[in-house]
């Protein structure tokens, strides 16, 4: 990437996984209240016995809506899934197994450091002192990078 990423950019760059999941749930709500919203509205727009019906417009509308969010969650699944192989990668070309799983289980599964280390049956600190390593060794090449696999 040219120059070398420090710490902290290291650590914004491996955040952007759990931080695309996220964008993921906030779809998946407005989707759902899209959903609720249209269910209810059609059966409040149902026509009584005898009257007719112009309320197909706005039934139409909120389908409309409704795919326009879905279609958003789509592309953004994909988009999440990019960058999940792009991070996972750069974790899996760290030598020490250790450090790989401690990255792993902070940044792709979102642990924080005190369950980290029980899963690990290690203490917190030891969590913190294996990141910190991870992240001086951690080589960060874009899966769009002609260096890509080369490593």
């Amino acid at each position: 990437m040219g120059d070398a990423m420090t710490d902290t950019e290291k650590r914004r760059w491996l955040r952007r996984y759990r931080q695309a999941m996220r964008v993921e749930d906030r779809l998946r709500d407005r989707i759902r209240a899209v959903r609720s919203r249209t269910e209810s509205t059609t059966q409040a727009l149902q026509p009584v016995a005898g009257g007719g019906s112009r309320n197909g417009s706005k039934q139409e509308k909120g389908t409309e809506i409704l795919e326009a969010y879905q279609a958003e969650l789509v592309a953004q699944l994909e988009k999440s899934q990019r960058i999940r192989q792009e991070i996972e990668a750069a974790i899996n070309r760290l030598k020490d197994p250790m450090q790989r799983e401690v990255l792993q289980y902070l940044y792709i599964d979102g642990l924080p450091v005190w369950k980290t280390a029980n899963r690990m049956y290690i203490s917190d600190r030891w969590v913190k002192s294996q990141h910190k390593k991870a992240l001086a060794n951690l080589e960060i090449v874009p899966l769009s990078s002609p260096l890509y696999g080369v490593l």
